[in-house]
């Protein structure tokens, strides 16, 4: 009886294994992960034209083009295609001889009255401006190119610290001639940078896009806290401010591009060791100045790829990640306040224990924190937009009755509901990412001061709205 037990649980997970295993051909389950993983079409088929690779090369020697240069070492890092036999040298890093430290523009930038700090005689913008001339006019260059993301299935290093001083001091450069070319400047960034978010086809482009948007956001957002400010950018930066849109919002590339990666990656070698140490070193930087929790990137890491077992569960979880990753897509694309789990949209299954035990559940990736991240990137673009609206008057009218009647694009997107107001600091500000009123509290809170065009007197309507607190 024990011996035919034994044969009898052989004989079910022989079945068992080999139905996940012919599975994973199934036609239509195939056909789902084939247009997930396939290519986006490209916008720009020269790739000397798009900004895409000027971006890597930007830090080239002075003799070279930057496009070409960029160009070439992503193709020899992804290995898109193999070196020429012609005896042609083509660039590598060792090419990439111009830097610019971090700390160029940064306390001109971080200043509470940054345009004065840019107009410094003796400050560090008038001696940067010189001396890294070629880096600053390169960008200048780079804000007026197409760019189409190549980044898709693929790993590829970009820069990362140099390229966010580089825009720092472009921008601050543009100050420091005058208070229009300034204003410019800060609208070609703004304008390209929310281009590359948009265009975005892997979650790297999209997190660093996110991180110079912000930047510039920042910098907004402390001049727009001064008693007076240039009518060019009140006028301006409403238009620099619009709400986020559906496409900017969208993860649907991101998400893609990381299931081709994991399918690439489960047929073929590591890299080279010196390559995953620059990965390595950029994602750490991307996810410390994006604000991100550590192991971000490890979380969204598909993950039957990464698995001991992945071979035998992939027959059963590919139908379950395919309507997972199409649901949170079109989340991302529809503004809610969360991603759905990966139970909401695939629903639960009644299992056995040995079940369970041969065949573990599906290991849900964590967009979520990705998500939050947008939120909080359209958050500051609204604050910076009201802190503009509020300075024109409004008599007789609150401030959170003017917060509650600009319109819904404009009210907190962590909530849905209208901006907070701190008559004590003098602040607007969003809950953030834990929803939890803390009184402006920058700690949890994304907070800016705001500057308000009249002497107003309390409402007498409506109660105000509660949200919970942090007790």
């Amino acid at each position: 009886m024990k011996h035919l037990a034994i044969a009898a649980v052989i004989l079910w997970a022989a079945f068992y294994f080999g139905g996940m295993w012919f599975s994973s051909e199934d036609p239509a389950t195939a056909a789902a992960f084939g247009r997930l993983i396939e290519a986006p079409q490209r916008s720009v088929e020269n790739p000397y034209h798009n900004g895409y690779f000027y971006l890597f090369g930007l830090t080239a020697a002075s003799s070279l083009d930057p496009a070409k240069t960029g160009y070439e070492i992503w193709v020899e890092e992804t290995q898109d295609a193999g070196r020429a036999e012609d005896g042609e040298r083509k660039a590598s890093r060792a090419d990439l001889v111009h830097s610019l430290p971090p700390e160029t523009a940064g306390s001109s930038w971080e200043a509470n009255d940054p345009i004065t700090a840019f107009r410094k005689k003796d400050g560090p913008v008038h001696a940067a401006s010189g001396q890294y001339r070629i880096l600053v006019s390169r960008y200048e260059h780079w804000i007026g190119m197409p760019f189409d993301d190549w980044g898709f299935g693929r790993r590829v290093t970009p820069l990362g610290p140099d390229l966010l001083a580089v825009h720092r001091l472009y921008v601050a450069e543009g100050f420091l001639n005058n208070t229009a070319e300034g204003v410019e400047r800060l609208r070609k960034d703004l304008h390209l940078w929310r281009t590359v978010l948009r265009e975005a086809k892997t979650i790297s482009t999209k997190v660093l896009a996110q991180i110079i948007i912000t930047d510039d956001l920042q910098l907004l957002s402390r001049v727009l806290a001064k008693p007076t400010v240039d009518k060019a950018l009140l006028t301006m930066g409403l238009q620099l401010t619009l709400p986020l849109s559906a496409q900017e919002y969208s993860l649907r590339w991101p998400v893609r591009h990381q299931l081709a990666l994991a399918m690439k990656e489960r047929s073929t070698v590591a890299g080279r060791d010196g390559d995953q140490e620059r990965q390595r070193r950029y994602d750490d930087w991307l996810i410390r100045t994006g604000r991100l929790p550590s192991g971000a990137l490890d979380g969204i890491v598909h993950p039957p790829a990464r698995s001991t077992a992945g071979r035998f569960q992939w027959g059963q979880a590919t139908s379950v990640y395919a309507v997972y990753y199409n649901a949170i897509t079109t989340a991302s694309e529809n503004h809610v306040k969360r991603l759905p789990g990966m139970q909401e949209v695939a629903g639960t299954k009644s299992r056995g224990m040995l079940e369970s035990l041969l065949q573990p559940r599906p290991v849900e990736p964590d967009w979520e924190m990705f998500y939050s991240q947008l939120i909080e990137t359209d958050t500051r673009l609204r604050l910076a937009s009201l802190q503009i609206q509020l300075r024109h008057p409004a008599a007789h009218t609150s401030v959170p009755t003017r917060l509650a009647g600009v319109g819904s694009q404009y009210f907190d997107p962590f909530t849905g509901l209208p901006m907070l107001w701190s008559p004590t600091q003098q602040k607007l500000y969003s809950v953030g990412r834990d929803r939890l009123d803390d009184g402006g509290d920058p700690t949890f809170d994304i907070s800016v001061p705001a500057v308000v065009g009249q002497t107003y007197k309390p409402a007498t309507t409506a109660p105000p709205l509660t949200r919970p607190r942090r007790r």
